[in-house]
């Protein structure tokens, strides 16, 4: 099926929007992602910049997650497990909605929503836009860890 949506995007000119939560098939068909939580856009860019350079920490979690096929490279991948519980999309947190279950939430994610915008200090391939006040590539991630 996703073999046929892109044969008729490249035969018709078309353009999808294609709503998944398997990363791996978001790959395969987008040129340009979205990655949402609690409703909001928390980081948005092409595939590349995505799925090389995510910046949000949900993203990287997400990504941190895909599955791998080859056994040693799932073994020797840096996962993020995140704790806590999913907030209510009824009743979100103040601030940042992600902050209840980021490990670099500060005072500030409480009380001020972080825009959805390129950062200032990110350049290069990593420069598209993210909604964290401390949008930042992971470091020491290998290629197969996210």
């Amino acid at each position: 099926m996703i073999n046929l949506l892109e044969q008729l995007q490249g035969e018709f000119n078309l353009s999808y929007m294609f709503i998944a939560h398997d990363l791996s098939i978001v790959r395969h068909i987008s040129d340009r992602v979205g990655v949402m939580y609690l409703g909001r856009m928390v980081e948005i860019g092409s595939d590349l910049e995505i799925y090389e350079h995510a910046t949000h920490p949900y993203t990287q979690a997400l990504l941190s997650a895909v599955p791998v096929p080859d056994p040693v490279a799932r073994e020797s991948r840096d996962r993020i497990v995140l704790t806590g519980d999913v907030p209510s999309p009824a009743n979100p947190p103040s601030g940042c909605r992600f902050r209840t279950r980021c490990w670099k939430a500060q005072e500030r994610c409480a009380v001020e929503v972080p825009l959805l915008a390129v950062p200032s200090w990110l350049s290069g391939l990593a420069a598209h836009e993210s909604a964290c006040h401390f949008a930042a590539e992971r470091e020491g991630r290998g290629p197969e860890s996210g």
